[in-house]
């Protein structure tokens, strides 16, 4: 991969708001930053055939579309079988990550991750099921954990939109939209009219119904996923066992740093999951050393170690 310049990272900067909801977005984003379009449409393709953008397109809250159990699902496997159970897992469709992250003995011995969304507990359980009964995964040791509460959830989003605890009703037509541009978004001169002629729709009813998804808070982002690593920066998972009668306040500390991407309890001792993402690796050390000070607490840090899917994708 070439370095980045100070015009990609520029681009990066501006795009990380959000694609323009209008008809010529990447012109509009070269007009801002004094660029051609054709720059513009030329580097974000360079960006995403490195890895630097892993897509654009929209970034659904599951909640709102009624995807209600959010589970966790780790596994104890023998190091020697990690790679190949590990690339079994992610070809179930279900799962929408699988990492290997390590362990932190005693008090976490797993380090095989992956996590399975689903409309409600029962039909989570069952894909569950269907994993440890397909593959010799279910010999291993196990732990289901799943959310209690989302503390905290943040992205380059495209409105200041707040998520609802309500589900959302969608028409066909917002069906498709969200299936359709999940798995990306086009990087061409019209792209909003390239992908409403896949959609059956026309380009200005395209761009009123994702404006209408933002606002309405189905979408936390419409824009791109950046892999953080490649921007130089670094991306972790982290763990806290809270009591119950400081987890409220514990919760404000830690979502008080704006390192916190994601905050989740979850059914387990160890109950608070956060994600931390910086644009230094070093932050990271920092940032759990700070909580650990504010909290008293200890933080067991689960770097990433491989990863063997990413895709969070819903199908409504």
């Amino acid at each position: 991969m070439r370095a980045l310049d100070d015009t990609d990272r520029d681009l990066l900067a501006e795009v990380a708001h959000g694609i323009p909801l209008v008809a010529a977005p990447y012109e509009e984003i070269a007009s801002r930053l004094g660029l051609d379009e054709d720059d513009v449409i030329r580097r974000l393709e360079r960006l995403g055939r490195e890895g630097v953008i892993k897509r654009l397109g929209l970034v659904v809250r599951h909640r709102e579309l009624g995807y209600k159990a959010n589970a966790m699902v780790v596994w104890d496997v023998p190091d020697a079988r990690i790679d190949d159970l590990g690339e079994r897992l992610a070809a179930y469709d279900f799962v929408t990550l699988c990492y290997q992250r390590p362990r932190r003995l005693p008090q976490w011995p797993f380090n095989l991750f992956c996590m399975v969304h689903g409309k409600d507990r029962e039909t989570v359980r069952r894909q569950i099921a269907t994993l440890n009964s397909e593959t010799e995964i279910g010999s291993c040791p196990n732990a289901v954990l799943f959310s209690r509460q989302c503390f905290k959830q943040c992205g380059a989003r495209y409105t200041a939109s707040k998520p609802t605890a309500d589900i959302i009703p969608l028409d066909p037509v917002d069906r498709r939209i969200i299936n359709g541009l999940q798995g990306g978004f086009p990087v061409s001169e019209n792209p909003y009219a390239d992908a409403a002629a896949g959609l059956d729709i026309t380009e200005e009813e395209l761009i009123r119904r994702i404006e209408h998804l933002c606002t309405a808070g189905v979408l936390s982002r419409f824009g791109p996923m950046y892999n953080a690593e490649k921007l130089g920066g670094d991306v972790t998972l982290a763990a806290m066992a809270v009591p119950d009668d400081v987890y409220e306040q514990v919760a404000e500390r830690v979502n008080a740093h704006p390192e916190v991407a994601h905050n989740y309890a979850r059914d387990h001792k160890l109950n608070m999951w956060f994600v931390l993402s910086v644009e230094q690796p070093e932050r990271i050390g920092e940032v759990i050393a700070e909580i650990e000070r504010e909290t008293g607490l200890e933080v067991f840090n689960m770097p990433k170690q491989e990863e063997f899917y990413v895709g969070l994708r819903v199908e409504v």
